[in-house]
């Protein structure tokens, strides 16, 4: 994975604890509804309930701190322009690059977001990932509502007046879907 070189103006932001909490909490029952059929399985063979349930939470616990550390989206801003690190895949632009504010639709729900003019995906995870991303035109959008919902009036905000304060006068995208 390449490392983004830093400017020393750079601010760093990651997602609040409420959207994290509210994620981590879909992670972990999605993992433990995943285990059930498995220990189901391991208590028919084993005919221990305390097995099976030492299963269930040793794979709830293996797979939420590999999926926690991988999934921490980062937002890059500084006077060069925008880096948007949600894990498989980044989106670098410069600030001239931005083309629209306003909100698109993305698989956690509806979210504020720049848009960019064309594609700026830096780098994928692998060709699969790449495939899907620009399918879907996700190198197209950086969604800064997920970092601070009242974004205008955060770091974010204070980013955009110092160095792109034209951001705030773009029209909406002209259709919402990404």
């Amino acid at each position: 994975m390449p490392v983004p070189r830093s400017h020393p103006d750079e601010i760093v932001v990651g997602t609040s604890p409420t959207v994290r909490r509210a994620h981590e909490v879909r992670m972990l029952a999605l993992f433990v509804v995943a285990a059930l059929p498995l220990a189901a399985i391991l208590w028919l063979i084993f005919s221990s309930v305390l097995f099976a349930g030492l299963f269930v939470v040793a794979w709830t616990l293996f797979f939420w701190f590999g999926m926690r550390r991988r999934h921490d989206p980062l937002l890059r801003l500084s006077p060069d322009g925008l880096s948007y690190e949600p894990g498989p895949f980044h989106v670098r632009c410069t600030w001239a690059d931005v083309d629209a504010l306003g909100p698109v639709d993305l698989p956690d729900g509806r979210v504020e977001a720049l848009i960019l003019a064309e594609g700026h995906l830096h780098w994928a995870a692998d060709q699969a990932t790449r495939r899907k991303i620009q399918a879907r035109g996700w190198d197209r959008v950086i969604p800064i509502g997920s970092f601070e919902p009242e974004w205008e009036w955060g770091q974010i905000g204070q980013a955009f007046r110092q160095w792109a304060p034209w951001v705030f006068e773009l029209a909406p995208p002209d259709e919402p879907s990404a």
